[in-house]
């Protein structure tokens, strides 16, 4: 199993930003992309590159509304849906695969599943 995360020019291309060396860590394999939403909500998304996490963080002015961390990630990813890009998040644990789905426009959504296996 591997970590695949999509390139920077995916981001760019359906985001219109870059993703960079998270700003706390200062570790270059902890990435991250902040989405400006709104005016007022903001999608933070970190990816740890060795420890094989993600998480996503939806914050609606100084509220963060949902936090969400995932370990044993093989997959992030980017979808053109016709509402607009859905970032995708593959992982894996225990007896189980998952796929965390979130949708950014019209507006923010996260549907996550997990199946036995």
């Amino acid at each position: 199993m591997e970590f695949v995360v999509a390139e920077d020019e995916v981001w760019l291309s359906a985001f219109g930003v870059l993703p960079h060396t998270e700003a706390v860590s200062g570790d270059h394999l902890v990435r991250e992309v902040r989405l400006p939403l709104s005016e007022s909500e903001e999608l933070h998304v970190t990816w740890d590159l060795t420890a094989w996490s993600v998480r996503v963080r939806y914050s609606r002015a100084s509220d963060v509304i949902v936090d969400v961390y995932r370990e044993q990630v093989s997959l992030v990813t980017i979808d053109d849906h016709r509402s607009g890009p859905v970032l995708e998040v593959d992982y894996h644990a225990e007896g189980g695969r998952g796929r965390m789905s979130v949708r950014t426009r019209p507006a923010f959504a996260l549907a996550d599943t997990f199946l036995r296996t």
